[in-house]
């Protein structure tokens, strides 16, 4: 992509229209609270405080397409039904035209209707039939038909409800390689033969795993599932969805592995639409597929943590991306800023914890003392000295790392909660200004020579020296790369 601030249209340009074939669906949800068993059976009686309806499978992906400033052309078979009406009306509201889908007086409107007790689901009931109406199914070609031209990129969101099938995907397929159109599909049959020539395929665990015939118990497995895959059909690329384990792309010789993103799930309903959703949004303007699917599982993170399937935008996941991106620089603070966030922290009632040194080239001793100091308290500020304060009390041609080097590899440490960087060759100034309640140096350090003791132990703190790592130093580390140098 040529930039990672929006796809086109999100901006005020052309949104690029994506056609997108396949089974729609309507989500109901009715939410409540669950405090006693039925007396009639012995099941949870749900009180319900809140319902309501969106679009789910295929319509899902739409309003999520339209959510990335792309403009979505769905294609879909849907009942004469209430059911029907209302997907219509939550597709048009969340910004996804719905008319290219095909009314069937023959079948209901897919629907999906989940309990919620807080936020877990306690029962879903379904109502479909599969679709097999061949004039039904002649109407949805003369659609795909009509739109393919109109369009940049094609998804398949197959949910096994009938309109996807072989002649379908073939002709989606065979379209769009003679196009040159990049097209991606959610499977759901085993039998990958109708989705030959896609250009990226993006099955689940279970679902990549009923097609090799083997569990898929890790990465490892899944990279060789992939590769299985490739091997017996002509797809471009496998992107093998793994939950909790992330996800593992493999196309050509190139093998992608990406950690999950999701810290707190709560309803994994639509996670897999969020996904392709991004995934083609970023493909349309040309990223290249990895950096493709790791912005599709930031979307779909933020997808698990919410209740029930929801429109993601595109500038949720690049502000996602930028928080991740610069979480770790937002620890590197100025005085007057840090002095605010520990504040904060000692309202909460964390106490708060104090480490100092040059840092220069950072070392497992550094790090063992550093994950040390945090076990000592709850919030740990290092101070980290000025290049000028190194300069002077380690001499030309220390510092080795600028300030700004020591400062990032410091703040990419979990142990550490903040950095602020002093110019003074002690830091009892900036102690006296944090006012820790745990003032931690290593073990090589007595505690009644430890600068800033005194103001600590004063105000009813404690110095600590938890520990001291031998035989490893700045120096030491500086002196054998020299002397290897010259050995050469």
């Amino acid at each position: 992509m040529k930039s990672l601030d929006s796809p086109t249209g999100a901006t005020g340009a052309d949104p690029a229209d994506i056609l997108l074939v396949g089974d729609v669906m309507l989500d109901r949800y009715h939410q409540g609270r669950c405090d006693r068993i039925s007396p009639e059976a012995p099941v949870p009686v749900l009180h319900v405080r809140n319902s309501f309806e969106r679009p789910g499978g295929a319509a899902n992906v739409a309003v999520n397409v339209a959510a990335m400033g792309c403009r979505p052309r769905l294609v879909g078979a849907i009942g004469t039904d209430h059911s029907g009406a209302r997907l219509r009306a939550v597709l048009e509201e969340d910004g996804a035209p719905a008319d290219g889908l095909v009314a069937a007086a023959g079948i209901p409107t897919t629907t999906k209707t989940r309990l919620l007790a807080a936020h877990q689901q306690i029962a879903r009931f379904d109502e479909e039939r599969f679709l097999t109406d061949d004039a039904v199914r002649g109407r949805i070609h003369e659609r795909i038909a009509a739109l393919l031209p109109l369009c940049r990129l094609a998804i398949i969101s197959d949910y096994a409800k009938g309109v996807c099938d072989a002649t379908v995907c073939r002709a989606i397929i065979e379209h769009a390689k003679r196009h040159r159109m990049p097209i991606v599909v959610d499977p759901k049959d085993a039998d990958f033969t109708k989705y030959a020539g896609a250009t990226v395929i993006t099955p689940n665990r279970m679902e990549a795993a009923a097609v090799v015939g083997r569990p898929i118990r890790d990465p490892d497995e899944a990279i060789r599932a992939a590769r299985e895959i490739r091997g017996r059909w002509p797809i471009e690329a496998i992107v093998v969805t793994l939950g909790e384990q992330g996800l593992v792309m493999v196309s050509g010789d190139q093998v992608t592995m990406i950690p999950t993103q999701a810290k707190q799930v709560f309803d994994v309903t639509g996670a897999g639409d969020t996904f392709v959703a991004t995934l083609a949004a970023a493909l349309t303007e040309g990223m290249a597929l990895d950096r493709a699917c790791a912005v599709a599982n930031v979307a779909a993170g933020l997808q698990v943590s919410r209740i029930g399937t929801a429109r993601i935008t595109w500038s949720e996941v690049m502000e996602e991306i930028d928080r991740q991106s610069t979480a770790s620089m937002g620890k590197v603070l100025p005085l007057a800023d840090l002095l605010r966030v520990v504040q904060r922290a000692r309202s909460e009632g964390k106490r708060i914890g104090f480490t100092n040194g040059c840092f220069d080239i950072l070392h497992h001793g550094h790090v063992a003392l550093l994950e040390a100091a945090a076990r000592e308290c709850d919030f740990l500020v290092v101070g980290l000295n000025s290049d000028a304060s190194v300069r002077r009390l380690k001499g030309a041609p220390r510092p080795f790392m600028p300030a700004a080097a020591r400062q990032a590899v410091l703040a990419g440490l979990t142990s550490v909660a903040c950095v602020c960087e002093f110019d003074d060759d002690t830091p009892l100034e900036l102690i006296r200004a944090v006012a820790p309640d745990v003032l931690i140096k290593g073990g090589d350090y007595s505690a009644d020579k430890v600068v800033g003791a005194e103001i600590v132990t004063g105000r009813g703190g404690k110095v600590v020296t938890p520990l001291f790592v031998p035989g490893v130093s700045t120096t030491n580390i500086a002196d054998r790369i020299l002397a290897s140098s010259r050995q050469r």
